[in-house]
């Protein structure tokens, strides 16, 4: 750029006092314009390569969403149903995995389920049976003990024999030890209650994990969109941590990132642009076209601005080229476009200060633009 300006600054110089001799070359003149020219040159540049921030580095990105089998265990798939690259709708099939284990699954743990709740019929009826043996054994008790106190005041009074006392006496021993024994299996069948509800509760948190992987045999497309690169064949292993991510759906471009480039820029000026601002792209496929667009919003944070957690103090923080900072931009003709994802581009935002500095810039992202064509 400053070989343009200084050949177009050249050129008037020659034009004026050369060719059209519209004024007289002079030693002062001379003076002058060897010396003005270059600062209003480099002035120019400076204001140019700092109040409107340019960046080679742009791009179109895509929502990709890595499909994942959410299986506990492993399954082997038995239909792919979508083909590579054909647009599909939200809720349509992308595979399926053989349900026949997981629904085997699920019938142990039904039945394993059923039987959890008939062992807690039979904890509650031995409740009921504890508790009306305990019901029992306190009234053969009250007996016992109301017999032992007329046996004792029959032999204060001389009444009665010591042979009835002690009949007495040992019958209200027995009920006594009946109405603890009758407490203990109280206890115990309350207990086997609890035990029952809680088997109930597991086995039925595990039949719902295994309805959970029975539905999720059918895998279906979470947007409107895509598959690329489908490697995925029936037969293969899916889930239970045989396999990762085993297609890509691409979403269609949505409001938030139809018609959006997003560009990075150093950290000098990164500070200048604010939302809103005007902005100019480029795109690699379309040479010789400008597209005109606002900064839909900035994102002050990058990679080396963010640790890792670790149990280990960190050796070196700020090492390294500093990175540079995203900006969206947000084309004003972006609907229209067909802008694949991944598509690079250059891109340029122009300030409200010292306007007059964009012009170099202007022609600069039109200079590379045009150049597509040949490179």
């Amino acid at each position: 750029m400053s070989w343009i300006l200084g050949g177009i600054y050249c050129g008037v110089i020659w034009l004026v006092f050369a060719k059209l001799k519209l004024m007289r070359l002079s030693l002062p003149m001379a003076i002058i314009l060897a010396s003005v020219g270059p600062l209003l040159i480099v002035a120019l540049l400076f204001c140019a390569q700092y109040f409107h921030p340019f960046t080679s580095s742009a791009i179109v990105l895509e929502e990709v969403i890595p499909i994942t089998p959410q299986l506990s265990r492993s399954g082997r798939v038995t239909k792919v149903a979508v083909k590579p690259n054909v647009p599909i709708k939200a809720g349509d099939v992308l595979f399926k995995v053989d349900r026949i284990p997981y629904e085997n699954a699920l019938a142990r743990l039904e039945a394993s389920l059923q039987e959890a709740k008939q062992s807690k019929e039979v904890a509650d009826a031995s409740v009921d049976l504890a508790q009306s043996k305990l019901d029992q054994a306190n009234s053969d008790l009250e007996f016992a003990t109301a017999n032992r106190d007329r046996q004792k005041e029959l032999m204060d009074q001389k009444a009665g024999s010591e042979q009835d006392l002690d009949a007495a006496v040992n019958q209200f021993n027995v009920a006594q030890a009946a109405r603890a024994t009758a407490k203990l299996q109280l206890v115990q069948a309350l207990l086997s209650v609890d035990v029952a509800a809680t088997q109930i509760k597991q086995i039925a948190a595990q039949r719902d994990d295994a309805q959970y992987d029975l539905d999720q045999t059918t895998v279906i497309a979470p947007g409107n969109g895509f598959v690329t690169n489908l490697q995925l064949r029936p037969g293969m292993l899916v889930g239970g941590g045989v396999t990762g991510s085993v297609m890509s759906f691409v979403l269609d471009s949505s409001e938030w990132s139809r018609g959006v480039v997003v560009a990075t820029f150093d950290q000098k000026n990164y500070l200048r642009i604010q939302t809103g601002q005007y902005a100019e792209v480029a795109l690699n496929g379309y040479p010789g076209d400008i597209f005109t667009g606002r900064v839909l919003n900035t994102i002050d944070v990058s990679g080396a601005g963010q640790m890792a957690t670790s149990g280990t103090l960190p050796t070196e923080v700020a090492t390294g080229a500093a990175s540079p900072f995203a900006v969206r931009i947000k084309l004003d003709r972006g609907d229209e476009l067909r802008i694949p994802g991944g598509s690079r581009a250059i891109a340029a935002v122009y300030t409200e200060d010292v306007q007059i500095a964009g012009i170099p810039i202007m022609f600069l992202i039109r200079a590379k633009s045009w150049l597509r064509y040949l490179m």
